[in-house]
Order: structure tokens, then sequence, then C-alpha cells
């Protein structure tokens, strides 16, 4: 029996309509192989070729995708069959949400800053028959994704089907050490300066900014790694070792821990980013939006 999925109905329109694989497996969030190999699933499940791969574009030195005869007809279908469930999926969070009277809001395991806590005393003067629950997730945007939450705040912006970003603030990941620690004899801190050095971090250093943009590409590899989920005792632990951690300023100027310890800028200009707060493009309700205007409005912390 052929079980089409809403995933699959997504992966034959987005392929359409972003020409290439890599393009199409940014959008969806996904590797490029593990979509290559999705797609030859369902091929595989249906017996027909829904694309044909052309010659490399000139301009992206990429194979483009084509629809066959079969793939027009399946993306035309798809298409359609999304729209309805997008209008279904919008009724049932509507109805949800008048019935429980409440937002779910995700923050990644190291958030603990006060403009949370700013816009949610904000909402509530104004919204005060809702309940808002907010806690800290693995993975805030598979949270939201997966519907176990109504709004991400998380400090980066991906392209992902179905998520709508708003920017809540401006902030810079810095690198913090002891005082006494060697690489504060540096105004600035490069990539090669963290070799050999040990590290402390919240997730897993493969799922870190500074893995993936600074050390990857460069094959350093750090001394030695350990993971602490709690920004305090990341910091505490900062004050009687030789251990490094990467943090969003903001979250550093929140902690008391810091007040012993020396920061730095990661490369010469700064890594500045901005925080968003994310949302399921299908989620009309006003109080959504409403929750996410008092993110933007309560400012950094103090």
């Amino acid at each position: 029996m052929i079980r089409i999925e809403r995933k699959h109905l997504a992966m034959v329109t987005t392929i359409a309509q972003a020409g290439t694989m890599t393009a199409a497996a940014d959008a969806l969030a996904i590797t490029q192989p593990a979509l290559s190999k999705q797609l030859a699933q369902l091929e595989a499940m249906l017996g027909v070729k829904l694309f044909e791969r052309t010659a490399k574009s000139s301009a992206t030195a990429q194979m483009t995708m084509r629809l066959t005869r079969a793939g027009r007809r399946f993306e035309t279908r798809a298409r359609k069959l999304l729209a309805d469930l997008t209008d279904f999926d919008n009724e049932l969070a509507n109805q949800a949400g008048a019935a429980a009277g409440r937002l779910r809001i995700a923050t990644d395991v190291i958030h603990d800053d006060l403009r949370l806590a700013r816009a949610m005393r904000s909402f509530a003067a104004a919204h005060g028959n809702m309940e808002l629950d907010a806690h800290p997730v693995a993975d805030p945007l598979e949270a939201l994704a997966d519907g176990h939450v109504d709004i991400a705040v998380v400090g980066e912006a991906p392209r992902r089907a179905g998520i709508r970003f708003a920017p809540i603030g401006e902030d810079e990941l810095v690198v913090v050490m002891a005082e006494a620690h060697p690489l504060t004899a540096r105004k600035t801190i490069a990539a090669v300066d963290f070799s050999g050095q040990e590290f402390v971090y919240h997730l897993d250093l493969e799922r870190s900014i500074l893995f993936r943009r600074y050390l990857r590409p460069a094959n350093i590899r750090v001394g030695g790694f350990h993971r602490i989920e709690s920004p305090a005792a990341i910091l505490a632990s900062l004050a009687e070792s030789d251990a490094i951690t990467l943090l969003p300023r903001r979250i550093v100027d929140a902690v008391p821990q810091a007040a012993s310890l020396e920061t730095r800028p990661l490369a010469p200009d700064g890594y500045r980013f901005t925080w968003y707060a994310a949302t399921r493009s299908d989620d009309v309700r006003p109080e959504t939006q409403a929750f996410v205007a008092c993110l933007g409005e309560a400012g950094p912390a103090q």
C-alpha cells in the first residue's frame, strides 16, 4: 500500500520551487544527502520518476531539478493538499488555543534573561485570561515544529518551511575566561586560539556556532570538552580552571558569577547576532503575535 505523508508533499513542492537539491535541503532544514535519499524512496514507492536532473546552472554550478510529467501531476495535487492541510491546522490551532487559553514558550537550555520575564509580565497585564508556560528545551525549533510549544526564542533564523521569525533584539557572542587565563592578553580571540584549549559549553560541541563556523572549517581541535547546561554553573566553573566558553553577552551580563571573569570579542569585529521569536506560520492567533510584540518591546536585561 502506498502511504503518502505530509513530508512527501512538502518535499516535492519545495524541490520544485527551489530548483536544486541543495537549496531545497536548506529550505527544509535537512542535509542534501538525506533529501536525496527521501526523494529516491518516494519515487521507488510510487514507481515513477518525479524529477529529472538537467545540466548545471551557470549561476549556481549545481544540477537543476525539473519535474517530469508524473512529477507535475504530483506537485499540483501536493500544493492543493498542503494548502488544505494548512487551513485545517489553522482551524485546529485556533480552537485549541481558545480552549486552552495558554501560550507555551520554549528557550534553549542556557537562556537566562530578564527580557523574557518582562515580556511575560507585560503580556499578562493585558491578557490576564491567558496562561503562560515558559521552559527550556534541548531544541526549541524542533519543539515548535512538532507542535509542543507555540513560541521559540532562538539565536538564529534558519530557513524552515512553516516557521516565521521575528527579530526581538541584538546580541554578541563573547569568549569568557578567568582573569588569569593567558588569552586575556589578547584584545580579540581568533579561531586558532581555541586550539588545545579546554572548552565548556551548554550543548554538544558539534552543534555549536563555534564549531560549525570556526573550528571545523579550519580543522581546529580543542584540548578538552565539558558539557554543562546551566549558564551560572558554566561561569562558576571557569573561575577555578583554565577552561573557556562562548556565550551571548546578554546572558553573561545577567549572571552574577561573571563579575569576576574576563570577556573578549570573537574575531576583530566581534560576532554579533539577532535573537528571534519563532512561531508557526499557521498560528494566526492574536495572542501569539501580541506576546512576540512584548518580547520585542521588553528591551535588554538591566
